[in-house]
């Protein structure tokens, strides 16, 4: 009983329950606080509430013997049992999951119930071993919330889950020790040397969480402006900074380790007449739907960006020119299918694609970039709808008919199914930059 408890062993229990009522009080005022200056972490006010009604329900639970036992047994435990219930809530509201509140007020009004019965109210050691297992299974659920995070960059979730863990432990030591246990606790007795420990617990709980739950909300704030600052708003690729910063750093790898890459520089065909014709909005959806062709082509390791307004480059690691020649010949002709529904007129949209290797112009980034752009202009004055690589024309196709007939394990979508598209981004391992993954929204 030495250490960090060992100055709560010399406060009488009054002192003592009001410190960590105190303790609780301020963890969840601070989070509350924290919520009205941040209201898009609703998570801090389910935490914050969640304190200061576990705060009210320990207050009643004490008072036990002051007050009628139907309040301090029966409502103190559906107070309390409702807190951490509003506890897990936060953490699925943190993960973007739906709240269900529903479960917090199933559980409490099962206990309420359950104390309708003599069996069950005159049985304190089957109340104390019910009371533990439900809260452990909160806290169990609370914890599993943040171990399947979306966010597995999020290093603050890790003590958390710890800190929740370590309260699972002390709740389930009360199933062991449930008929030793003595409520109110006398002086002197096996509950009154325990009763310090609980304190020091809770206050430890209630700090610990709190300042963790803040700390999340603020660390997944950062990397959501990491993300924003890495990411096109509009088709949810990379944009030009985040497409040279993870293009350098893998060429860097691949040509340490021996290995080769392509670039494809490609522009789409007459964007202008596009949005001069039908309009900036019909214009959107033309870089949206070639994004979500190209992404149904590439692999998860290639690097698609957004480099100018209506031109892209992607970055293809370990592959030789032929093999680059027929990805770009394959997006080329899966976005020519493509058709964008405007009522009476479905104009179409072809792309002219530059490609270039490692193994011609060296390893270099820009060399990279400025002989695939030369490889793409030659595309573009032949007539576009074309791949060309530095050596001349490969694939051109007139009139935008397709050079192979479509590949019919791939359904392509009208652009009329395609709009405005969100990302939602992974970190790579590997580049340590965040790596798309897309969901297109149907418009």
């Amino acid at each position: 009983m030495c250490g960090a408890t060992g100055p709560f062993m010399h406060i009488d229990q009054p002192t003592l329950f009001a410190l960590t009522a105190f303790a609780t009080a301020v963890s969840g005022l601070m989070l509350l606080f924290a919520w009205v200056q941040d209201r898009s972490s609703p998570t801090l006010a389910w935490w914050g509430a969640g304190l200061l009604v576990l705060d009210l329900g320990n207050a009643l639970i004490v008072m036990r013997n002051v007050i009628p036992d139907e309040v301090s047994i029966i409502a103190g435990n559906c107070i309390q049992l409702f807190a951490y219930g509003l506890m897990w809530t936060g953490a699925r509201r943190f993960e973007g999951r739906p709240a269900k509140l529903w479960v917090p007020i199933a559980v409490s009004t099962a206990w309420f119930v359950a104390c309708q019965f003599d069996f069950y109210w005159t049985d304190m050691p089957l109340r104390i071993r019910v009371s533990a297992v439900l809260i452990s299974s909160y806290l169990v659920a609370t914890a599993w919330e943040y171990l399947r995070s979306e966010n597995p960059e999020l290093m603050s979730r890790w003590p958390t889950v710890l800190i929740l863990l370590l309260q699972v432990v002390g709740v389930l030591i009360r199933i062991p020790i449930a008929e030793k246990l003595v409520f109110p606790a006398p002086a002197n007795s096996f509950t009154a040397t325990l009763v310090p420990l609980g304190a020091a617990a809770m206050v430890l709980f209630s700090f610990a969480l709190a300042f963790l739950v803040m700390a999340m909300s603020k660390e997944r704030l950062v990397l959501e402006h990491k993300r924003t600052a890495l990411i096109d708003p509009l088709t949810g690729v990379a944009n030009r900074r985040a497409f040279f910063e993870r293009g350098e750093r893998l060429l860097r790898r691949l040509l340490g380790d021996g290995g080769t890459a392509a670039l494809l520089m490609i522009d789409i065909d007459k964007f202008k007449r596009v949005n001069d014709t039908f309009g900036h909005q019909a214009g959107d959806r033309v870089l949206c739907a070639f994004c979500d062709t190209a992404g149904r082509v590439l692999r998860p390791t290639d690097i698609l960006g957004r480099t100018g307004g209506e031109e892209f480059a992607c970055l293809l690691p370990g592959v030789s020119l032929g093999e680059a020649l027929a990805v770009a010949e394959r997006i080329r002709i899966e976005f020519a299918q493509c058709r964008l529904d405007l009522g009476a007129v479905r104009p179409t949209s072809t792309v002219s694609v530059g490609v270039v290797t490692t193994s011609e112009v060296g390893g270099s980034l820009a060399a990279l970039m400025g002989a695939a752009d030369r490889a793409l202009y030659r595309a573009k004055a032949n007539g576009r709808n074309r791949v060309e690589s530095l050596s001349g024309v490969i694939m051109a196709t007139p009139h935008g008919a397709a050079a192979m007939p479509p590949d019919p394990a791939r359904a392509t979508p009208r652009l009329s199914e395609i709009g405005p598209r969100s990302a939602h981004w992974q970190p790579d391992e590997n580049l340590g930059f965040p790596q798309r993954r897309d969901e297109s929204i149907v418009a």
